[in-house]
């Protein structure tokens, strides 16, 4: 009887002392890697743009006056109307002065006849030297006197000076006009322009003959090509720029002077240039960095020094190499030493 107790005891002593065959419980998973998108670095070439806003203006571009007082006879345009140069624009009464013109003329041709004779009669020795002159000075006077009066009736006539579009009609027949009277203004919109200015820093990079390209925020989808065609010697003092005109290659029909456009200059190329997307970059302070993954899936922050901007990218001067592979998605998530992982193929 006491055998089998033995036994038994025994028997749970053994199973006490195995414990869970199992073993002990398994510690902590690590966590997945951070999901990213990375831009593989390789060398490019970098445009160096200047940007800026500038407004287009018509270079042929005038307020039509009137160079005498008078009254309005004919208005011969209509609003937007295009006119050739030398057409007709205005007309004033001029009858006073074809009636001035009318009478030098005719005295010029009384001062003519008489100098022909006195010409004659100085051959036959019947007049004198003193006389002719008198004569000579008498018909200059009078096509000088031509002159003035032909000049005075022209004035009663307003004509285009170039060819152009006639903006808002200013006047009407029967008002009465002076110099000070604006009757209309014109403008040559098949030679447009961009006026704008630059910081004075980027004086030293500009010159006569760069390309630059212009986008119209009022005309979506409008691009244009144009050439910086002045390049002012002085800068401003009150406001430390420089001002610039730049010659637009074959206006659309769509630009209007007055309107905004952004512009942008190229100044320069770089070959071999390393360019990390715009929002790959992380600024704190002063101190400029980016993350960088590792071929081992380990991230790290990188810091950078950082060259020329655009829009869409920065130049790295020193930091980083070709071939890395820079994060520009998922970067909130980050930190050093974290693992990370690209489900998507590598971005160019």
């Amino acid at each position: 009887m006491l055998r089998p107790l033995r036994e038994m005891f025994v028997a749970a002593v053994v199973l006490i002392g195995c414990g869970d065959p199992a073993g002990p419980a398994a510690g902590p998973t690590a966590p997945p890697p951070v999901p990213v998108a990375v831009s593989v670095l390789a060398p490019q070439t970098f445009e160096v743009e200047e940007r800026a806003v500038g407004v287009v203006v018509a270079p042929d571009s005038v307020e039509l006056r009137p160079e005498t007082s008078g009254l309005v006879r004919q208005v011969l345009f209509t609003d937007g109307q295009s006119v050739a140069k030398g057409a007709p624009l205005v007309r004033l009464v001029d009858g006073e002065a074809q009636a001035a013109l009318l009478d030098a003329q005719s005295r010029a041709t009384l001062a003519r006849l008489n100098l022909d004779r006195t010409r004659a009669l100085l051959e036959r020795q019947d007049v004198s030297q003193a006389e002719l002159d008198r004569a000579a000075a008498e018909d200059g006077l009078a096509r000088a006197a031509v002159m003035k009066a032909t000049e005075g009736l022209r004035k009663t006539q307003i004509v285009a000076p170039f060819a152009g579009m006639m903006g808002r009609r200013d006047v009407a027949p029967g008002a009465l006009v002076d110099p000070a009277k604006v009757v209309g203004r014109i403008e040559d919109l098949s030679a447009l322009g961009i006026d704008l200015t630059l910081p004075e820093s980027a004086l030293g990079r500009l010159q006569v003959g760069q390309a630059a390209r212009l986008t119209v925020d009022a005309v979506p989808g409008l691009e244009a090509s144009a050439t910086v065609a002045y390049v002012s010697p002085r800068v401003r003092e009150d406001s430390r720029t420089v001002d610039l005109r730049l010659r637009i290659e074959a206006p659309d029909p769509r630009l209007r002077p007055g309107m905004s456009v952004d512009v942008r200059i190229l100044v320069e190329k770089r070959e071999g240039a390393l360019l990390v997307p715009t929002e790959a970059v992380v600024l704190s302070g002063d101190r400029v960095t980016v993350w960088v993954l590792g071929p081992d899936g380990v991230v790290a922050s990188r810091a950078i020094r950082p060259g020329e901007r655009s829009t869409a990218f920065v130049e790295v001067r020193e930091g980083l190499t070709a071939g890395e592979q820079v994060i520009v998605q998922g970067l909130a998530r980050l930190k050093p030493g974290a693992k990370a992982a690209v489900p998507a193929p590598a971005a160019p």
